[in-house]
């Protein structure tokens, strides 16, 4: 009986080999692109996945409240924490501290490379499944001036020799004894790295990082015994600082569970807002859903509309005996094998994307069946595909009564699945319309980034680690001032892409009581401003003329306006113990992603502070300026190697989620309004074939080609128009929504709804037509003499 089945189902394929084209194609792109989303949706929900006990896994945060109820999170906690916790609460297994992560030059023979990677303490390898290919694990970073690498370092500094034992010179003035092998890192690791060194040097090395309870400059991670209670356990955090300062009365600790460091980091008044990528994870498995559904929907609708060309053979079964099961089940056949075709000629299309979509991801994601769970889950996809693209279409075409077939009469049935067929029609516009719409809104939102104005200037800037002795950095920036292509040139403690060294500890006049503020401050040289092309709206700049400069401040117009000052210039102000004259105030600028809102900032003239040096270009020939930058940083910074960074490209890379996700949106859109005009390019033609007698009566009695267009096409756009005016408040909320999650954005215009309803609509007509053209200027004669 199946045998029956599959040789009628391939039967009626090569006997409408058009219709069955479309039916095959739009299934095999809406199972390609479903397929594609899915993986990369599967792909950003397995990060961190390989770490044992993940669930019992979390990094420590800091919930600092600021005046009533202003509310800052941030990962930052005091480097006594973790050893603090192991010994003071029960249910904890281990607790490490960490650095924030950090570029070192190695060293090896000639080999110099800048490497990345963490100082950590010994927990660290019994809290995260980072196994050692070499070395023992439970005796490593233990001893100072000792380092574990990765197999990729391994290979790159020492080629097939064994590296255990070996040296690595770090900084050009630290010898560090490699003493283990780290399996590399896997691919969808949150914390990666390529070295893993001890804590104890870092807090050594670093002057700034001192082991005190009042300061919090390090992060710290713990794992929870098996069984613990959470949230007795959360409440024994919240206060802990309490037992140990009273300088952070207002501050709390709370735990952010390793499942969700990569996919939920929006936090906002302490506590998780919903944002992160689980919005795009959420936004894109709903695209797959959608975009198959737009295929089903082609199936259906077609199925359902051919209905009346199968309806004598239903009446022939029906009469020979077959029941309405055995129906139902020849056409879910039908469907499933229709599935099976368009499934195989998916797996192709992904196989020879997947390249491409790599690259532009800058992931690894595998199309992997030689795991049988990947298998069973894409047959399941399969069977369930055609089930559902099949189901009402078997549903319609067995209920048809064999005697009124036999006898030419059209069934109430197939009457009742026009309005069906319209209604699945304008779902599928409108949901290619919303997409459209998300399409445009994120290009606009994207576009909006890339041409506001920070406060300062990104172009032909560029930025590099300062790894000059102090005492040699006047000289330094004097020197590279004279190289030809530079105009300017400092020193800065940050990169203007994120804010690094916050505090509250602030007094000026004036002050009110219990008043805080949640400062951003920035150590820099004289010319930081000049540098930046940072516009001064009062007072001045920073200047090697007033030797009380160096100890000056300058503010951004947001800590004026949040200190509440009216007279700024040449008043006091003390941060964290320093007093100092504030000389300047500078209009606002960005140096975080424009999701955050401008942050009130404090510049301090201290050069000592800094580890950056920010250079500015004419931007006119930038490899002659490059080589000569190089030959005054390697003569003032002898062995170090010379690693730059351009200013636009870092802010690039703030927003490179955004523009993948615009890009994918924009051809997930393609794909719907692709697939939708196919389901309408199939009902089209079967329309006009239906109606190629009526067709030729119209043109013997004089009809023009323009009324029996009109008369065929207006039936699709009325359906088309009512899609486009459905879609606007999906289109709306959605988009809306997703511009919230920005500080500043651009603003929804209403003739951006307009622009792609009215496009939409004509591009339906011009498919409708283009396809009706073809038949309605075909002789009278050749679709009347049959009569």
């Amino acid at each position: 009986m199946f045998n029956n089945y599959i040789t009628i189902a391939f039967r009626n394929l090569l006997k409408n080999k058009t219709f069955s084209l479309i039916n095959i194609t739009g299934l095999a792109m809406g199972l390609a692109v479903f397929l594609m989303i899915m993986l990369w949706v599967n792909n950003e929900r397995s990060y961190d996945d390989f770490h044992q006990d993940k669930d019992r896994i979390a990094a420590i945060m800091t919930n600092q409240t600021f005046g009533t109820n202003d509310i800052a999170t941030f990962p930052a906690v005091p480097s006594l924490l973790a050893s603090a916790l192991i010994k003071d609460l029960p249910g904890i297994e281990s607790a490490t501290t960490t650095s924030w992560g950090d570029y070192r030059q190695f060293s090896v023979d000639k080999k110099e490379f800048i490497e990345y990677g963490l100082y950590v303490s010994p927990e660290f390898l019994k809290i995260f499944t980072f196994p050692l290919t070499k070395g023992n694990p439970d005796k490593s970073l233990l001893q100072p001036n000792t380092i574990l690498i990765t197999e990729k370092l391994a290979l790159k500094y020492f080629g097939s020799e064994d590296p255990i034992g070996k040296t690595i010179m770090i900084e050009q003035n630290s010898p560090y004894k490699v003493e283990g092998i780290l399996k590399d890192i896997p691919a969808n690791a949150t914390l990666t790295f390529d070295f893993l060194m001890p804590v104890k040097d870092f807090i050594a090395a670093n002057m700034s990082i001192r082991e005190s309870w009042d300061i919090n400059n390090m992060r710290a991670y713990l794992k929870l015994k098996p069984g613990v209670d959470r949230n007795q356990f959360n409440f024994s955090l919240k206060t802990f600082l309490n037992h140990y300062t009273d300088k952070q009365a207002k501050s709390e600790l709370i735990l952010w569970d390793l499942n969700d460091w990569y996919l939920r980091f929006d936090f906002k008044q302490g506590k998780y807002a919903g944002g992160g990528r689980i919005v795009y994870v959420r936004m894109f498995t709903m695209i797959a859903l959608f975009i198959l559904f737009l295929a089903c929907i082609n199936f259906m609708n077609l199925s359902t509309a051919r209905a009346t060309k199968r309806s004598k053979e239903v009446g022939v079964r029906k009469v020979i005996g077959a029941g309405r099961a055995s129906l139902i089940t020849q056409f879910l056949s039908e469907s499933v094998l229709l599935s099976a075709l368009a499934g195989i000629i998916a797996i192709a299309l992904v196989s020879l994307a997947l390249p491409a979509f790599n690259a532009f991801l800058r992931k690894k994601i595998e199309l992997n069946f030689n795991d049988f769970n990947n298998v069973a889950v894409f047959l399941l996809i399969i069977l369930t595909t055609g089930i559902l693209a099949g189901s009402y279409p078997a549903v319609v075409l067995s209920s048809f009564k064999p005697i009124k077939v036999l006898k030419n009469i059209l069934t109430t049935n197939i009457s009742n699945t026009v309005w069906i067929r319209k209604a699945l029609m304008v779902t599928q516009f409108i949901v290619s319309i919303v997409l459209i719409v998300a399409t445009l809104v994120i290009a606009e939102q994207i576009n909006f980034i890339k041409n506001r104005n920070l406060g300062y200037q990104k172009e032909h800037l560029i930025w590099f680690p300062n790894n000059i002795a102090a005492d040699k950095n006047e000289v330094a920036l004097r020197e590279l001032k004279k190289v030809q292509g530079v105009t300017q040139a400092a020193q800065s403690s940050m990169t203007f892409t994120m804010a690094n060294n916050r505090g509250s500890k602030v007094d000026w006049p004036g002050k009110a009581e219990g008043q805080e503020i949640f400062f951003s401050f920035i150590a820099a040289s004289h010319d930081i401003l000049q540098t930046m092309g940072i516009a001064v709206s009062e007072g001045r700049s920073f200047s090697t003329s007033y030797v009380s400069d160096t100890g000056a401040y300058i503010l951004n117009e947001e800590a004026v306006r949040r200190m509440g000052i009216k007279n700024p210039i040449g008043q006091t102000l003390n941060s964290n113990g320093v007093s100092g004259t504030i000389v300047g105030v500078v209009k606002d600028f960005h140096f975080e992603s424009l999701h955050s809102p401008i942050a009130p900032v404090i510049i301090m003239c201290r050069p000592d502070w800094t580890w950056n040096i920010y250079v500015r270009t004419d931007g006119k020939d930038i490899q002659s300026t490059l080589k000569g930058i190089e030959e005054v940083y390697k003569k003032m910074a002898p062995g170090f190697v010379f690693d730059y960074n351009f200013q636009d490209k870092e802010y690039e890379r703030l927003y490179r989620s955004e523009t993948q996700i615009g890009v994918l949106v924009k051809w997930f859109a393609f794909f719907a309004i692709f697939i939708s005009c196919l389901g309408l390019f199939g009902l089209t033609t079967f329309t006009v074939e239906v109606k190629a007698k009526e067709i030729g009566i119209r043109k013997v009695l004089g009809a023009s080609i323009t009324s029996i267009l009109s008369l065929i096409s207006k039936q699709f756009i009325g359906l088309v128009s009512i899609a486009a005016i459905v879609a606007i408040v999906p289109a709306y909320y959605y988009s809306n929504n997703w511009l919230q999650n920005f500080a500043y954005r651009s603003d929804l215009q209403w003739w951006t709804f307009g622009i792609v309803g009215i496009s939409v609509i004509l591009f339906s007509l011009f498919t409708v037509c283009i396809i009706s053209l073809k038949h309605v200027t075909i002789n009278p004669i050749k679709s009347l003499k049959t009569e």
